[in-house]
């Protein structure tokens, strides 16, 4: 790897570690202020409501998981630096239902913020597994993050799983910026962003997060295809349309 190459890893890394900061950030202040933290040393109990408890609990869980998430995307930037290092990675028995249902409950922080509902239609009695590698926690988060991020307020997206006997099949869909069908085929290119989401004020991104998403599905055979109907409306000038991504989860 080039120095320019080495100095362009070590920016994109600290870039998606600090959006993921700050997304623990968010959880960890609204756990301090229902545990009321400020009151420390002056021995008092906690008391609440079960409603509150339970809030307390997802918060709770939601910190476990983007710690988690921590971990699998320094483990991804260990992969970017030596590709050898795949090899050392721990393999798992993966429901990739059960992944997206986490990265929903990681994700309520944002999509409470910008009042999006994500939708999971599926039958979760059906407990499909795969051998992947401990990385795959990072596609069904930056897939439902990127839908959320993309989002018109008031809003929702939907995720849709379909069992076939050799497959499973997960289509999400979400409004967002009209994608040309020019553009299409390079939104999985490194630093590529559509004309009509660069306009998008409160929306920095640096186009990566599909490039990771291609990059940890060629790695265990998922097809994933995309496609941005025609557009119908515009939010602040911009045209939006129906934004489609389908997997294909391969079962051996």
């Amino acid at each position: 790897m080039s120095n320019m190459d080495y100095n362009e890893l070590v920016l994109e890394s600290m870039h998606e570690l600090r959006y993921f900061n700050q997304r623990l950030k968010n959880l960890s202040e609204q756990l301090s202020i229902a545990l009321h933290a400020q009151k420390i040393g002056e021995d008092k109990p906690i008391n609440m409501k079960p409603s509150q408890a339970d809030q307390v609990r997802v918060v709770a869980e939601g910190i476990l998981n983007l710690s988690q998430l921590f971990t699998t995307r320094l483990d991804f930037i260990d992969v970017e630096l030596n590709p050898d290092a795949i090899e050392h990675l721990a393999t798992q028995q993966v429901n990739i239902y059960g992944k997206f249902y986490k990265a929903r409950k990681m994700l309520n922080s944002l999509s409470r913020e910008k009042k999006v509902k994500v939708h999971i239609e599926a039958d979760n009695e059906v407990r499909r597994v795969m051998d992947a590698y401990s990385i795959i926690d990072i596609l069904p988060y930056l897939l439902l993050d990127n839908a959320i991020k993309y989002s018109p307020e008031r809003s929702d997206v939907y995720v849709e799983f379909t069992y076939y006997p050799n497959c499973t099949s997960i289509e999400i869909s979400s409004s967002g910026p009209f994608v040309g069908s020019d553009e299409i085929k390079n939104l999985t290119k490194k630093h590529f962003r559509g004309r009509n989401a660069l306009n998008l004020e409160n929306c920095v991104g640096r186009g990566l997060g599909l490039y990771f998403v291609n990059y940890i599905a060629e790695l265990h055979d998922i097809t994933v295809k995309y496609e941005s109907e025609k557009y119908t409306y515009e939010v602040d000038g911009i045209p939006y349309s129906n934004f489609k991504v389908e997997l294909s989860v391969p079962w051996e």
